[in-house]
């Protein structure tokens, strides 16, 4: 129990990292009821023609939001946690860069399509990026949590 009080006062940028996942959170909460319930005009502007797999990638960014701001509310944030976003938001960019340069294989993008990819993929880069930090500072406490 000592060791758990001892690594919840010697995290380093608990609450930068609080508002990252907060924003984390929002953006992409607000981007899966987006592709949820505009998933066919989603795909019409950006050549995306996969209505049905634009609402399934929503429904796992809504179900993925729930577990970032669980994590949030917890006391004391676990690197191990913030890792695993890291990991997803990593895998995310890969994916959205893999999207972007086969374009045309499955499926024709239009402009507005690969800008709206670009950025959301740069601003879930960005995430990963301060996700990741947070991860690397305190990788040692996850043991000390335990």
């Amino acid at each position: 129990m000592n060791q758990k009080l001892h690594a919840e006062e010697s995290v380093k940028n608990e609450r930068i990292i609080r508002y990252v996942l907060l924003a984390n959170g929002f953006s992409t909460g607000a981007l899966g009821l987006i592709l949820i319930f505009f998933s066919h005009f989603v795909a019409t502007l950006t050549g995306l023609d996969h209505s049905s797999a634009l609402v399934e990638v929503g429904i796992f960014l809504v179900v993925f939001v729930v577990f970032v701001f669980w994590t949030v509310k917890l006391k004391f944030i676990p690197p191990r946690f913030v890792l695993i976003f890291s990991v997803v938001d990593f895998l995310w960019v890969i994916g959205s860069v893999y999207l972007i340069v086969t374009d045309g294989t499955l499926f024709m993008m239009t402009l507005m399509g690969i800008w709206a990819v670009s950025l959301v993929a740069l601003v879930v880069g960005v995430f990963a990026i301060f996700e990741f930090n947070y991860w690397w500072v305190n990788r040692s406490l996850n043991r000390a949590s335990d």
